[in-house]
């Protein structure tokens, strides 16, 4: 079957793209039936990934620069991720997610479900365009983090009030997927195996026009309008210095880690919240911070989402998400300044899912110059970007994801994901085609109730 067109898969010669090809990797459980999918994105975020340096053609640079720099690459490089195709408003999208310069492993995830098609129990009811994209910070292990992937835009979309009701829908989806985690992580305890991983995550909805943004944690949402003259933060990070009040009153502390360097010099860390000892005061997971067994306080370290909505107009360019790495070097206006220095430099392309692609690649690498010490990830939704447009000759007629292409179950099928559509070890969760509601939610078995076109 003819797979071109919804997913595109980026491998262009930019800054980020000089890197040494991957070794071959043993095929890790739940590996995807779709072989060459597998085979583009074979190196593991999980995994530090050796590499070479290239010659050094300016000998006279400082030794000071980060590696990545005089190297010319990054480890465990994976190339960035973008669209091909407009769906409703929304005209073009990018994201990727990279371990950064000093941690040998991600527990960054990105979801991507561009259209969420009306399900079968409901077909007689009018449907909008609806569309969801996540980023999610793990910390403590990246198990909280995949969970969430995969599956917190299920709860949300299988709640009743869906989707004519959005802000409801995410409040008790977001709670359900919680105490799901908590539960799990919980019997993982039980079984004498500790899970005490957490993530922040960072949500957008589009439902039509209408854009609802969820925030638990210190991820972060950003508006960029009228051309990159006006940079609105669409979330208010987490921290437990602007929660103190709140912390405080359900008993919890907020205290501020120091050490002294080598010179002897005082080192102020960052403000944490006890208990949980985290620099983040709204997080899914983190057990220990929040089951009493444990020590923990389920009124301190909460999974609440703070949820805002806005229209979009034609004076909005674009939203970006990002998980603090980005933002522990860079302000909101720094990434759209820098976001926007990209897209003049590439106005020859005249595509705009390239421009969003090379765009997200730009702040990335701008992070890292800074030295951000964190996994590093970046998605853009693109709503118009004046003055140059997607090409409007991609598509004659109705798109791909208009026409609802039922694809049959094959085991003898590359081009399908069927059974374990996720590798665990796996960044991104992306879903170009359809998403149906689960009726149920096993505890630690998923069922796969995705119908997938991968495009490479």
């Amino acid at each position: 079957m003819n797979n071109k067109g919804m997913f595109k898969h980026r491998d262009i010669n930019t800054f980020l793209t000089n890197h040494p090809a991957a070794e071959k990797q043993k095929k890790k459980p739940f590996e995807y039936l779709n072989l060459s999918y597998s085979k583009q994105f074979d190196g593991s975020p999980m995994k530090k990934q050796p590499y070479t340096s290239k010659a050094n053609e300016n000998q006279c640079k400082s030794q000071q620069e980060p590696l990545f720099l005089r190297q010319n690459t990054l480890p465990n490089y994976e190339p960035t991720r973008c669209s091909s195709l407009k769906n409703g408003i929304i005209k073009a999208y990018a994201a990727n997610t990279n371990q950064g310069l000093v941690r040998d492993y991600n527990e960054d995830r990105v979801s991507i479900i561009l259209n969420i098609i009306k399900p079968q129990s409901r077909e007689n009811e009018p449907w909008p365009k609806c569309s969801y994209f996540g980023v999610y910070d793990g910390h403590g292990g990246s198990a909280c983090a995949d969970f969430l992937r995969d599956n917190l835009h299920q709860f949300v979309v299988k709640e009743p009030d869906f989707p004519w009701n959005p802000i409801n829908a995410i409040t008790k989806g977001f709670e359900a997927a919680e105490k799901c985690f908590l539960q799990m992580a919980q019997d993982s305890f039980n079984q004498g195996i500790p899970e005490r991983s957490g993530s922040c995550a960072i949500v957008i909805l589009m439902i039509g026009d209408s854009c609802y943004v969820a925030n638990v944690g210190d991820s972060r949402a950003i508006l960029s309008a009228e051309s990159g003259k006006k940079v609105i933060d669409l979330s208010k990070d987490h921290k437990p210095e602007l929660e103190r009040d709140r912390i405080i009153k359900g008993g919890g502390q907020v205290y501020q880690t120091h050490g002294v360097n080598g010179e002897g010099q005082t080192i102020l860390g960052p403000m944490r919240v006890n208990p949980g000892r985290l620099s983040v005061s709204r997080t899914f997971g983190d057990i220990e911070a929040k089951l009493e067994k444990f020590g923990g306080n389920p009124k301190i370290v909460i999974a609440e989402p703070e949820i805002k909505h806005i229209k979009i107009v034609n004076d909005h360019d674009f939203i970006v998400l990002g998980s603090d790495g980005i933002f522990d070097t860079m302000s909101s206006k720094d990434v759209i300044t820098q976001i926007w220095k990209d897209v003049q430099q590439s106005q020859n392309t005249n595509d705009l899912h390239d421009m969003m692609s090379n765009a997200v690649e730009s702040v990335i690498k701008e992070s890292l110059l800074r030295k951000t010490t964190d996994n590093v990830t970046l998605l853009i939704i693109a709503f118009s970007v004046t003055p140059l447009r997607e090409q409007e000759v991609r598509v004659k007629t109705t798109s791909y994801i208009d026409k609802l292409v039922n694809f049959p179950q094959s085991s003898n099928s590359t081009n399908l994901r069927t059974k374990k559509y996720n590798d665990e070890n796996n960044p991104f969760f992306m879903n170009a085609q359809k998403l149906k509601q689960n009726p149920k939610l096993m505890k630690s078995n998923f069922e796969d109730n995705f119908q997938y076109r991968l495009i490479g």
